[in-house]
């Protein structure tokens, strides 16, 4: 229903910058995961884009027009937080109406527009409840379908399925995202769960104190990251440091674990240093021919993965395999290949290519 460009958009604080020359471009009916970590300026992207934090500098256009100076509710955006606020004094059909009797609509279209709602995120029978009723999960789905009944242009989700437990929370992830393919809402999601941000999303923008470092489709992001913090927010993933050495030939990467053989220009910087190397579970493969031991500490039917300790020293680090957790025990000693690896600069978190 809209397209959204931030150009340069910066937030200032007294502590610095909270957004830092954001560029950004969504097409219409977009919906953008926003991720980060804790801090990096999610939150401040989403009230920057309903208009509810100043612009210190940069532009904000929707649908081509500048509205970085105009007031929210002239933006034609609804905003759900991780919070629900209900109206405690109207039921549960009332609260999902209240966007669209302050725009007085007519009694006929609201009872349509909120049954239809209330069907679409099967919450029909919580339309003659007291809010003070619901569960946090219940009255978070009644704010969402308060924030959609009215049709928004924009939709800017914040955390919304943080205070649900893990089941309800895979039905509404369904459920939001079908909603929103319908309705075509262009939409802003800002996550912290690498499960939301991979089946929800159509892109992904990374955030990593108030800067954009990486903007991608959720499955780039995830076998490409230009970050660790990206790398992190995606997905599990094992970080270990090891030393980096030269001979004739290209460099080594050595852990007290394993030895292995790099060919990248950019380990040139850093022998005689570090680089961290990150690995999915999906890249580390179990075999009885395996060059590097370790012993299961961990283990996960649900993720279908183990953590083992690698060699004999408790800071040689761990990492997390795939694997099919019926033949595991904690203690069985293991013996994996690394597939694929990604490296690292320590200090930066960037991307070595």
């Amino acid at each position: 229903m809209a397209t959204v460009e931030l150009e340069h958009v910066t937030v200032g604080s007294v502590n610095g910058a909270r957004l830092d020359a954001v560029n950004i471009a969504v097409a219409d009916g977009e919906l953008i995961g926003v991720i980060g970590a804790s801090g990096a300026g999610k939150t401040t992207l989403l009230r920057v884009i309903a208009g509810l934090e100043t612009v210190t500098a940069g532009v904000i256009r929707v649908d081509g027009i500048d509205v970085t100076q105009v007031p929210p509710a002239q933006r034609d955006v609804a905003m759900v937080s991780q919070t629900p606020v209900p109206l405690p004094r109207r039921d549960v059909r009332r609260n999902i109406a209240f966007p669209l009797e302050i725009r007085h609509k007519g009694a006929v279209e609201i009872d349509t527009r909120v049954v239809a709602e209330s069907r679409a995120l099967h919450i029909e029978a919580l339309l003659g409840r007291s809010p003070r009723t619901l569960s946090a999960g219940e009255a978070q789905i009644v704010q969402i379908a308060r924030a959609l009944v009215r049709k928004p242009s924009m939709l800017l989700l914040d955390e919304p399925l943080a205070r649900m437990d893990a089941t309800l929370a895979q039905r509404m992830r369904l459920e939001l995202r079908s909603v929103q393919e319908g309705y075509g809402v262009t939409t802003f999601l800002a996550t912290n769960d690498p499960a939301e941000a991979m089946s929800m999303c159509d892109r992904l923008v990374v955030l990593d104190a108030g800067r954009v470092v990486q903007v991608g489709r959720p499955i780039d992001v995830y076998d490409q990251p230009a970050t660790l913090v990206a790398a992190a927010c995606t997905g599990s993933v094992s970080v270990l440091t090891v030393s980096v050495e030269a001979d004739a030939e290209g460099f080594w990467l050595v852990h007290p674990s394993f030895r292995r053989r790099a060919w990248r220009p950019s380990l040139a910087d850093h022998v005689a240093g570090s680089v961290a190397v990150a690995m999915r579970p999906r890249w580390l493969r179990l075999a009885d021919d395996g060059p590097i031991t370790a012993t299961v500490t961990d283990i996960s039917p649900v993720a279908g993965t183990v953590t083992a300790a690698l060699g004999p020293s408790a800071g040689d680090g761990e990492v997390e395999i795939a694997a099919n957790t019926t033949f595991h025990r904690h203690g069985d000693q293991l013996r994996f290949h690394i597939d694929e690896l990604a490296l690292f600069d320590p200090a930066s978190g960037r991307h070595l290519e």
